[in-house]
């Protein structure tokens, strides 16, 4: 009989810690499910470890796939593998609470739904040791229709809980039925799967719980260095601009929340050109500001350019145009994230 959830979980050069995510599926106080879980190739012994948990419980499936090719390609091969109602992600360093699956079950059990979205706990390790955690989680609520539901998703977003893969449980007949794929992207690839997923969904619950474990490591792809960082994270604008559009869901305030989104990745973009990697002279990074104030998307934008605290001096500077201004912002902040990270991680 089909599994009543699957379970995806890429896999790459973990050996050090995908025992311990695979035994938190395994210890789940709810069995009926299958776990997939697709060796990308990985340089270490992370697919000998699977085939071996693979060998002592049937309800684990191995994917060698003959190229490495990242997370979003790896997802897509194994979604065409599932088997269950039901779909969550699981990455290979992060672990389940044991009554997870339980309570994702007894949701839908409940009040059938295309999705489930529950809260994480972030918890932020340096060299294996926990120096931090947070957690965020939904209010609980039935969402029946779209209007509904599009309205909490915005509110989600501003909790960064929209564009997770793995704070949700996905209907695999509507996955199926919407065709939203992860794109080949270095990052944010997650948002552009939710936006595609829950563009006409119309049913979801949301838990106030988190159970589910995100690990951060110092020197992840979250913080090292991105040379496509500022297309990939304006993907992700123009990608939520169109859905409010598609919405109908353009009003000042969402579009103002919007452009506060937009304020935050342009100086986050500006404060990178300022890394040596970037190869950028102080003519390049003038160069890149000007023309993203000569871009569309900043004419649509600039007039929802608000805000409070950094966000709003932000925003006020880049309204100006002034790329000097601007650029020695980008230098303030590249010398804090540098030589003050402590203080930077409470201000970002």
């Amino acid at each position: 009989m089909a599994p009543f959830i699957s379970i995806i979980m890429p896999v790459y050069n973990v050996e050090r810690y995908i025992e311990n995510s695979i035994k938190t599926v395994l210890g789940q106080t709810f069995g009926d499910f299958e776990l997939i879980l697709v060796d990308d190739c990985s340089p270490d012994n992370s697919g000998k470890i699977c085939d071996r948990f693979a060998e002592t419980d049937k309800r684990i499936r191995v994917l060698h796939l003959e190229k490495n090719g990242g997370v979003a390609k790896a997802r897509n091969r194994a979604m065409q593998e599932v088997n269950g109602k039901y779909l969550c992600f699981l990455d290979s360093d992060d672990y389940f609470d044991s009554d997870m699956l339980q309570r994702l079950y007894e949701s839908v059990a409940e009040n059938p739904a295309q999705a489930v979205i529950f809260g994480l706990v972030e918890e932020y390790l340096d060299s294996g040791r926990l120096v931090g955690t947070k957690t965020v989680a939904p209010r609980n609520k039935i969402l029946r229709d779209r209007k509904q539901l599009r309205e909490e998703l915005l509110y989600l977003e501003a909790d960064d809980l929209y564009g997770y893969p793995c704070n949700k449980m996905y209907s695999v007949e509507y996955l199926k039925k919407c065709k939203a794929v992860f794109p080949d992207m270095k990052f944010n690839e997650d948002i552009i799967f939710n936006i595609d997923f829950f563009n006409d969904a119309e049913t979801c619950n949301t838990i106030d719980f988190a159970p589910y474990h995100y690990i951060k490591h110092t020197g992840s792809k979250t913080g090292s260095f991105i040379p496509t960082y500022y297309e990939d994270i304006m993907v992700k604008i123009d990608r939520l601009y169109s859905q409010l559009v598609y919405w109908g869901m353009d009003n000042r305030e969402n579009l103002c929340f919007l452009a506060s989104r937009y304020t935050r990745y342009l100086f986050s973009a500006l404060e990178r050109n300022c890394d040596k990697r970037a190869g950028m002279s102080r003519g390049d990074r003038r160069d890149f500001f000007l023309n993203v104030v000569r871009s569309d998307r900043f004419m649509k934008l600039s007039p929802y350019l608000s805000g409070t605290g950094i966000t709003g001096i932000m925003a006020k500077a880049i309204k100006t145009e002034n790329a000097f201004l601007c650029l020695m912002i980008a230098g303030v902040i590249s010398a804090v994230k540098r030589y003050l990270p402590g203080v930077f991680k409470k201000i970002s």
